[in-house]
């Protein structure tokens, strides 16, 4: 996440470096630095959000405590089974097994989207924004372990949301083509998040015969009774807080690239309500976890002058 963060400011500080060097060879013909236009302007544009919902380091690493205990292979308590395996453990157990046991781990989510809004000049260096972005996952949430051919372990994890976000802020004009903007803002959203799949420590114990699968490290967290084809729904509203850094150049005589990055900051505890009776045993009948949109949408596009 640092890295990603430092090479989208690299590349604003080279928008906004590359705009200096522009009013410097327009010098004195332009009709100023640092003045709106007084113009609208269209956007459209695409955006990554790595880590939707803060769920990656329970999918990666840290997996989520069941309110069922595990027992050793002489019956001894050895704590709580997981809901949810780490991919981390998984894999362990895929090297400790001698290949027995298969892990397809897809990691944590990431999401994309695109985000339509209006934009227009106030005053002067001044800016405000109104916009709708539509968020989804695209790539990872998906981890798999077989034995024998058999799924036992298969979660699948999903994303969606909206927002509806407003800003008012300071655009510093470079010449006539490019400018660098900041500005603080609030949001309206709705998402959700889901978890669906089978984790499945009944068959498990039936394929190795019992002892081996509560011997072995991620195998004795499988649940018993087995969450057979879960899918549990956390989804939630609300307001929020953010704000937008970044940089646009001219491309045409009314059309603009940019790229930028607007962080928000916002939080709603949901309520979900499981469907298998592992499920309902391991987390509750109705639990409750946040549904969030916050985070960094790194964004790039184009905006048209109205």
């Amino acid at each position: 996440m640092i890295q990603n963060t430092i090479k989208v400011i690299t590349i604003i500080l080279f928008c906004f470096i590359a705009g200096l060097g522009n009013l410097l060879a327009q010098g004195a013909s332009d009709e100023g630095m640092f003045k709106n236009t007084g113009k609208a302007r269209f956007i459209i544009g695409g955006h990554l959000l790595f880590d939707p919902n803060g769920l990656g380091g329970t999918i990666v690493k840290d997996g989520l405590d069941a309110g069922s205990a595990k027992f050793d292979a002489d019956g001894n308590y050895a704590g709580p089974q997981q809901a949810i395996i780490a991919d981390n453990k998984l894999l362990v157990l895929q090297n400790v097994s001698g290949g027995a046991f298969q892990t397809k781990a897809g990691g944590g989510m990431t999401a994309g989207g695109i985000m339509l809004g209006y934009e227009k000049d106030v005053s002067d260096n001044f800016f405000f924004r109104i916009g709708l972005g539509l968020t989804t996952k695209i790539m990872g949430g998906h981890t798999v372990s077989s034995f024998g051919g058999y799924n036992w372990y298969d979660v699948y994890w999903n994303y969606r949301s909206l927002v509806i976000p407003a800003h008012l802020g300071i655009k510093l004009n470079f010449g006539k083509s490019s400018a660098f903007y900041v500005g603080p803002g609030v949001h309206y959203f709705r998402a959700m998040w889901n978890l669906k799949g089978t984790n499945d420590g009944e068959a498990l114990d039936a394929m190795t015969g019992g002892t081996l699968s509560r011997s072995l490290p991620a195998a004795s967290d499988a649940l018993r009774p087995a969450a057979i084809q879960e899918d549990v729904v956390f989804s939630g509203s609300g307001f929020g807080f953010g704000y937008l850094i970044g940089a646009h150049t001219k491309i045409t005589e009314k059309g603009f690239v940019f790229i930028e990055v607007e962080t928000m900051l916002s939080l709603q505890q949901a309520t979900g309500a499981t469907k298998s009776n592992g499920g309902l045993r391991a987390l509750s009948p109705y639990p409750v976890y946040p549904v969030s949109v916050g985070g960094n949408y790194y964004r790039f596009g184009y905006k048209h002058e109205l």
